[in-house]
């Protein structure tokens, strides 16, 4: 039996020039955790690849162990209230040195090892920047898509290395610009439990976007890496105009889905003129 190769910095450097990758080009990574064992030196090799490519980069810092679940809250939320007491006395108050729950957080101690590293506020869906301050420093519990819409404003890519499209956090910005139902959740902080607002819901759908996106996304599968690119203007712009041309797009199959059958309702009292 032949063993599978191992994808090396340069299959990585040609692939991103491939793709249309500019050292101009602020990148949005989204790193699968089996990505370092099929690249010929792990996560080392394809941050150095990834940053030779390209100058700035986001990575998200996701730390869902901030969120409690309070006594109350509006309905129609997917949350059932005062069932978790326990759980909440365990929660972690966020700060900037929580590890990453994401997955990548091997990645990111790879990036914090460059000068003028930061990290976003917000305590359940911070970022840390590559030079993008200008992308994080207004980024509050109110507005958790700040930095996805400064990246479309520079003219900004995501990058899927190893993961689906489920984990693609920027087609979330697209939902709410097309008023689809999100959620309110809430999370801990130096100053107390803070309201999280336009939370998104179920992205297990996702996938269901690449058809409309034609040419606009790129992929590849370097011995068995996949890798995609889509340019954040092209991302969010097709999901705003397909949610409003179908309010019931990128939802997904699953039946017991109680967020995705809320968001079902809303649109459908939405259409009824409720």
């Amino acid at each position: 039996m032949v063993a599978n190769k191992m994808v090396s910095y340069h299959d990585l450097i040609k692939t991103f020039r491939a793709f249309g990758l500019r050292r101009d080009t602020p990148v949005i990574a989204h790193i699968g955790e089996s990505l370092q064992q099929k690249i010929n030196g792990g996560i080392a090799t394809f941050m150095g690849a990834l940053l030779t490519a390209v100058d700035n980069i986001l990575l998200p810092a996701f730390t869902y162990s901030t969120m409690v679940v309070p006594h109350h809250g509006p309905p129609d939320n997917a949350m059932q209230y005062g069932t978790q007491d326990g759980q909440n006395a365990h929660t972690a108050i966020f700060s900037h040195t929580l590890p990453s729950e994401y997955g990548n957080q091997a990645a990111i101690d790879i990036l914090k090892a460059f000068p003028g590293i930061f990290r976003s506020a917000h305590p359940v869906f911070s970022f840390y920047g590559l030079g993008l301050d200008i992308t994080l420093l207004g980024h509050n519990t109110q507005d958790p898509y700040f930095p996805i819409r400064k990246m479309q404003e520079l003219n900004g890519w995501v990058l899927l290395a190893d993961t689906d499209p489920s984990h693609n956090f920027s087609i979330h910005y697209g939902e709410m610009l097309a008023r689809r139902k999100q959620f309110t959740r809430w999370a801990l902080t130096v100053d107390g439990a803070a309201e999280c607002p336009h939370f998104p819901g179920c992205s297990d759908g996702f996938h269901k976007l690449d058809f409309y996106l034609h040419d606009e996304l790129r992929n590849t599968i370097i011995d068995q890496l996949q890798l995609s690119v889509v340019p954040l203007k092209a991302l969010i712009n097709t999901t705003a105009a397909l949610l409003k041309e179908d309010p019931f797009a990128l939802l997904c199959n699953r039946l017991d889905c109680t967020q995705c059958n809320l968001v079902r309702k809303a649109a459908k009292s939405q259409i009824r003129g409720d």
